[in-house]
């Protein structure tokens, strides 16, 4: 079959089955986003992959995964999906749908940070947010978000990155807690004290590990996936905590502890190159990072003395 011959044998309705069934990995959840059943689903696969005459998915334990033959459709597929979307908005006419912006971020950031922020913002806006908080790294590249905030630099062909912003954590106490027991006024101290902190073989990135930065002999008494429940353990005067300043500075139930002790780390947001060029994409990424330079007081706090890590 030559080259015209198959692209006018393929359905190109088919193609956005295969990029729901690419991204969601079930049929079930692929129909539910298409709005569809799970066996119309299915069939519009099976008639791509005999209009192209390879096997695009292998089905395992874990869902649907793609081919040697289905990853490399799946660029094109995207990129072509992406033109469309940029040639409707191009087009776009009276009472048209809202243009919707899905923005995955840890939920440390996500719930204490940006959730209030992006809510205040978009009532005069016409655009409508998925906003995807979860204790993982988003991705891009994958299409789980059109904006993604992460704790590591981006990587990946096509991605637009940039330092997002820098922030600061410290180590912080109920005042119960610290009532209990001696002053703490040096680091050495801190070895001798109860912990929170994250289960370790459940962090989702090694920029997290910064109790290591203390010492790889803490006594660990509560651990937790989420930065919240490591929060309300501390709250409760579990023992001591490792908490971003845009958390707990403010917050009167909890004391900082040796205030010359502070962690850095950053946020990097990135969006697709193609999405870039979306005006609602972005209008929520300037809005997104003209909020962090106006905030760098909550979340980079540079006044303590010494002793950053």
């Amino acid at each position: 079959m030559s080259d015209e011959a198959q692209v006018l044998a393929t359905n190109w309705d088919d193609l956005k089955y295969f990029l729901a069934v690419a991204r969601h990995r079930r049929l079930t959840l692929a129909a539910r986003v298409l709005e569809t059943s799970h066996v119309t689903v299915g069939n519009r696969v099976r008639s791509l992959e005999a209009a192209l005459g390879t096997q695009l998915f292998v089905h395992t334990g874990e869902g649907f995964e793609m081919t040697y033959a289905g990853d490399r459709l799946f660029r094109y597929a995207e990129s072509l999906e992406r033109n469309l979307r940029l040639g409707l908005e191009a087009i776009g006419t009276p009472g048209a749908k809202m243009s919707r912006v899905r923005i995955g971020v840890t939920e440390g950031l996500g719930d204490n940070y940006l959730a209030r922020r992006i809510a205040g913002w978009i009532p005069d806006k016409q655009v409508e947010i998925d906003f995807i908080s979860l204790p993982k790294s988003t991705t891009v590249t994958s299409r789980e978000a059109d904006i993604s905030i992460t704790l590591e630099q981006p990587t990946g062909e096509f991605v637009i990155r940039r330092l997002l912003t820098d922030y600061s954590l410290g180590i912080y106490a109920s005042r119960d807690y610290l009532d209990l027991h001696a002053p703490i006024c040096q680091r050495q101290q801190l070895v001798n004290h109860a912990w929170i902190g994250y289960i370790e073989n459940m962090m989702f990135t090694g920029e997290l590990k910064y109790h290591y930065e203390i010492s790889s002999a803490l006594n660990f008494v509560f651990q937790s996936t989420t930065i919240a429940a490591q929060r309300e353990a501390a709250v409760a005067g579990v023992g001591l905590s490792i908490l971003p300043n845009y958390m707990a500075a403010e917050d009167p139930r909890l004391v900082r502890v040796l205030e010359d002790i502070q962690f850095e780390r950053h946020y990097w947001i990135s969006t697709n190159r193609d999405l870039h060029r979306f005006s609602a994409v972005n209008d929520v990424w300037h809005f997104i990072i003209d909020q962090c330079r106006a905030d760098q007081h909550l979340l980079h706090k540079t006044d303590v003395k010494t002793g950053r890590f």
